[in-house]
């Protein structure tokens, strides 16, 4: 019985040459590529090389020209197997090769070509059966490989299993030792690293029964209870005495612990390129999703933030699969409802192995047909104080996991701190920005008045002796109005640092805000109907809200009185009240005025500044106005946006909590 290299890198073909080898009854040692070739003819000195000229690393012609140039190895003979070159190409001539063989071939023309070169072996003894202990006990035997921490299997040449120890059975299945080979991967979920099948001439087992020496083979499974886990194979063909395979033997090693520590390392790599990547970026959140979910194989991720004004959780953030069925998503979450909701109220990592199961915090309309298995969340915070949660669902069954318990808290800080540094950095430039403009535009508001009253005063002053009270009393109403003017502004700077610093103390009880909002209508029906305005409400039965009820008078009066200041004479200003989800108050004041430029919106909420449409215009103010209805708002804890188109007129939204903060 002679010896055979094999090295063809088509599976297929690899298969039926070596089997054609050794129905000829020799024995065949097969190779992917003409590198691997080259290492087990300098092995194994065989009596024949059977190589396909298209190979990676070497190809058939400069692995013929490594075997002639190696003393070693220099008479070993070549039949190159071609589907690249015709056989009478004088390149294959110059290779030295035994001979050529064009591919496509059959079975019986290859089986006849290599008897030529090889002869036909004497009937092979019967193999001995492998998987007896020798003289080894079988009992003690046994019992060593169930001490293993490996999984062990043997097959005999046919492929039926004769062995397979205790952990073989929990790493692939109680009925592992009763499956043949060619069953193995219809009967069992057996993947490669990147989750794609593997097919049965792929399996450690199947290479070794070819003669292949298997090194660390990757292989992914699941265990019974859903989870991946993954290993790393090896594996040998098992001789007799003469050489000839008789079977084959593998052992698995678990080393899902090793790839999940690579797993997380390259998660949160992937995290910190993000941030350092696309710190600006308006979908920085979105990609930081992203980069967790790809790297550690979730399918759908969402990122909550609470909303200060009602002090609920609301979406900010996802990432989608592009192959998972989409959740439905809440509008909001309180603490305590749902899953969000549940590790906002606890603080700490919730783990949910079973989506479906009576204990979970997912909501019903969330799992109820999910195809999602498992899910958890994590908080994220800035410092000490939550700011929002994570969210995470996954097809496996995921357990706590101390490890990925670690990567999940330090990405949720991550993300706190990111959210964090880029809401200081956009407060940074507003506060430089608006400081700059309010020395601007008090200097202005001041200077004006003084201006006035300081020039009227010296005209009084040049007066003759006998200039009479009357003769300067329009001298004397100028600076009358100037100097109640400049006592107003002053009035209400002051009233609004003390607002704004928390010197000024709210009186906090229940508010009727229908109540309230109709007041102020009424109030502001002599200024409207003096300018032809007609002030339109829309107001609930009752409206309550905790607050102070001077306060948000203050607010909207002065929401009012500009929407009418600012309105086209003859037209309406419509007010409206209403309730978001039994969570806020909405309360919306729109006019039909000129409208604001859209690069002036965003400071209007800004002491002193008035838009260039009133101070051209003559119209009356301060530039006050907003800025107190925004300090007002917030300190009840709610929101104030503005929304102006130049052609339709301005609307100001206000939303307040309806409880307590």
């Amino acid at each position: 019985m002679a010896c055979v290299v094999v090295a063809e890198d088509n599976l297929d073909h690899q298969r039926v040459i070596a089997e054609v080898v050794r129905r000829l009854g020799h024995e065949v040692v097969v190779t992917g590529d003409g590198r691997a070739a080259l290492k087990a003819i300098a092995e194994h000195r065989p009596a024949l090389v059977v190589a396909d000229v298209d190979m990676p690393h070497l190809d058939g012609f400069e692995l013929c020209h490594a075997i002639r140039h190696d003393p070693e190895i220099a008479g070993t003979p070549v039949v190159l197997i071609t589907a690249y070159l015709l056989p009478g190409d004088p390149r294959l001539a110059a290779t030295g090769a035994l001979a050529v063989i064009g591919k496509p071939f059959s079975v019986p023309q290859l089986t006849e070509d290599l008897r030529t070169y090889l002869g036909t072996a004497s009937p092979p003894e019967e193999p001995k059966p492998i998987g007896t202990a020798g003289a080894v006990h079988r009992a003690a035997f046994d019992a060593l490989l169930d001490c293993l921490d490996a999984g062990v299997a043997a097959c005999d040449v046919s492929g039926h299993m004769v062995l397979a120890n205790r952990k073989m059975h929990e790493y692939i299945g109680r009925d592992v030792g009763d499956v043949p080979i060619g069953d193995a991967t219809h009967r069992f979920v057996l993947l490669h690293p990147d989750g794609s099948p593997l097919r049965t001439h792929e399996l450690a087992l199947s290479r070794a029964l070819a003669g292949e020496k298997v090194d660390q083979a990757e292989l992914l499974a699941h265990d019974e209870a859903g989870r991946p886990r993954w290993f790393a194979v090896n594996a040998r063909p098992v001789r007799d005495e003469s050489g000839r395979i008789t079977g084959a033997v593998a052992a698995m090693h678990d080393v899902t612990t090793q790839h999940r520590n690579r797993q997380y390392q390259h998660c949160e790599n992937e995290v910190l390129k993000v941030i350092a990547d696309h710190p600006q970026a308006a979908d920085a959140t979105d990609r930081i999703l992203a980069a967790i979910g790809v790297t550690l194989g979730w399918p759908y991720l969402r990122l909550w933030l609470v909303d200060e004004v009602t002090d609920l959780l609301r979406p900010a953030g996802v990432y989608a699969d592009p192959h998972s069925r989409p959740l439905p998503v809440p509008v909001s979450m309180s603490r305590g409802d749902g899953l969000a909701g549940s590790c906002w109220q606890r603080g700490d990592l919730v783990w949910v192995p079973d989506l479906h199961a009576a204990d979970s915090p997912v909501l019903s309309s969330i799992s109820a047909g999910s195809e999602f298995r498992a899910a958890g969340a994590v908080p994220v915070r800035s410092g000490d104080r939550i700011v929002g949660v994570m969210t995470f669902f996954a097809y496996d069954r995921q357990e706590p996991d101390p490890a990925l318990g670690v990567l999940l808290t330090g990405l949720a800080g991550l993300i706190g701190a990111f959210l964090e540094q880029r809401r200081s950095e956009v407060l940074a430039l507003h506060l430089a920005a608006a400081t700059d403009e309010y020395i601007a535009l008090v200097g202005h508001e001041l200077r004006t008045p003084l201006t006035s009253i300081g020039a009227y005063v010296d005209l009084i002053a040049e007066s003759n002796d006998d200039v009479t009270l009357g003769e300067v009393r329009e001298l004397l109403d100028v600076v009358q109005r100037n100097n109640s003017r400049l006592r107003d502004l002053v009035e209400k700077l002051l009233d609004l640092a003390a607002l704004e610093s928390g010197h000024a103390q709210l009186t906090v009880e229940p508010v009727d805000l229908t109540e309230l909002i109709g007041e102020s209508v009424d109030a502001a029906e002599a200024e409207a109907a003096a300018r032809g305005i007609t002030v339109r409400a829309e107001l609930p039965g009752d409206l309550i809200v905790p607050g102070d009820r001077l306060r948000l008078r203050q607010m909207t009066d002065a929401l009012l009185s500009n929407a009418i200041k600012f309105s086209r004479p003859d037209s309406t200003v419509a007010v409206s009240l209403g309730d978001e989800h039994g969570e806020s108050a909405i309360l919306t004041v729109a006019d039909n005025g000129a409208g604001i430029a859209p690069a002036e919106q965003p400071r209007l909420f800004r002491r002193l500044y008035r838009a260039g449409n009133a101070r051209h215009t003559g119209i009356p103010g301060t530039g006050l106005g907003l800025a107190l209805c925004r300090v007002v708002v917030e300190r009840h804890h709610g929101s104030i946006t503005l929304a102006s188109h130049e052609s339709t007129g301005t609307t100001v939204t206000v939303r307040l909590p309806r409880e307590a903060v």
